[in-house]
């Protein structure tokens, strides 16, 4: 009798470590996007300012999703830190891999950027500013309706003075 008392918390002991064995996109049913390592490289010349970056986008899909997802980029601006202002729009953008990208579930896909964009001279001190910039964009997720935004961490972009 004295091991039957036991085993309520034996039980719930059990239980608990079952439950942290549930990997971290259990419940990702659309595409969950991620903006990691951005840059941006400010440069002023003679004929005007010029602006160069990178960033890698990961899309993420839990095992519980109805099925893949086809993902298409939408518009990519670099925003002001509380990202509710776009300072740099109509970024040109080379990815690794073409787009639309196909996202299986209960898989993860990684795409290079690499940015560039000519920029009036003015808005060198705009990005150049202490509180930093995010890198931010929308995509379309084939299983939602309606765009998903994404943005970066705040960092702050090189070649300022």
């Amino acid at each position: 009798m004295k091991n039957l008392r036991a085993l309520p918390a034996l039980l719930l002991g059990l239980s608990s470590l079952l439950v942290g064995c549930i990997g971290e996109n259990e419940d990702v049913v659309f595409v969950e996007p991620r903006i990691e390592a951005p840059t941006v490289d400010v440069k002023v010349g003679v004929l005007g300012a010029t602006l160069t970056g990178s960033f890698k986008l990961t899309l993420v899909l839990g095992p519980r999703a109805s099925g893949p997802s086809t993902v298409q980029i939408g518009a990519v601006a670099i925003t002001d830190a509380p990202n509710q202002q776009s300072l740099v729009s109509g970024l040109s953008l080379v990815s690794t891999t073409p787009f639309p990208v196909t996202v299986q579930p209960d898989s993860e896909v990684t795409i290079d950027f690499e940015l560039d964009k000519i920029i009036p001279e003015g808005t060198v001190d705009t990005l150049c500013l202490p509180a930093g910039i995010r890198i931010a964009g929308t995509l379309q997720d084939s299983l939602q309706v309606g765009a998903t935004s994404v943005a970066s961490d705040v960092f702050n972009p090189t070649g300022c003075m």
